[in-house]
């Protein structure tokens, strides 16, 4: 049975990592020139920081991955969203306006919210590609707390009661699940105290 090997092979701040037998790594590496195109097409133009050979440079990887996942990990914790001034989110003809629409549903958690804010840009709007920072929009619009972590909380209800859809974070929608829970189950009735 062969070794398994892995490497991470860097030009500049651009990084791949290479796994494999020891011998299909080292014939990667014979050949540093070919590595370059997929660095390019990785971070878009590469500066010249190669060295004077003009070959990438290889570094171990157990250091550094746990170093890169660590930077990962913290700057996933520091979203960073945009009000969209354009975004018409008030009454027009028989739509009301997503404040009117929101307190109307009274969602109680941004599982409820979401799909709220998903369905009255997507049904309501008919606006079509629908990302997070129209989310992000919506939340501040009705002065609803944004989730710490918007992103996520988006791939949470998708999860728990699949209703929106976050195949494409740029492009989020909402199918007949979550149509129906608008439409059908918001308001929640709360049942009353004893």
């Amino acid at each position: 049975m062969d070794n398994k090997t892995k490497i991470r092979v860097g030009l500049g701040d651009s990084s791949i990592e290479i796994e494999g037998t020891e011998e299909y790594v080292e014939m990667k590496l014979k050949d540093p020139d070919s590595l370059i195109p997929i660095l390019s097409s990785l971070r878009g133009i590469i500066s010249s920081t190669t060295n004077s050979n003009k070959e990438p440079v290889v570094k171990e990887t157990k250091e550094e991955s746990i170093k890169e996942k660590k930077r990962r990990t913290i700057s996933k914790g520091l979203e960073s969203y945009k009000i969209l001034p354009n975004l018409d989110l008030e009454a027009s003809g028989d739509i009301p306006s997503l404040v009117d629409f929101y307190h109307e549903k009274s969602p109680s958690s941004a599982q409820e919210r979401n799909p709220v804010f998903v369905y009255f840009l997507k049904k309501m709007k008919n606006i079509e590609n629908v990302g997070l920072d129209h989310i992000y929009t919506c939340y501040k619009k009705v002065g609803a707390t944004v989730p710490a972590k918007l992103y996520q909380s988006l791939i949470d209800t998708r999860r728990g009661k699949g209703t929106v859809i976050t195949d494409k974070m740029d492009d989020i929608g909402i199918g007949i699940i979550g149509e129906n829970f608008v439409e059908k189950e918001l308001p929640t009735l709360k049942k009353p105290k004893k």
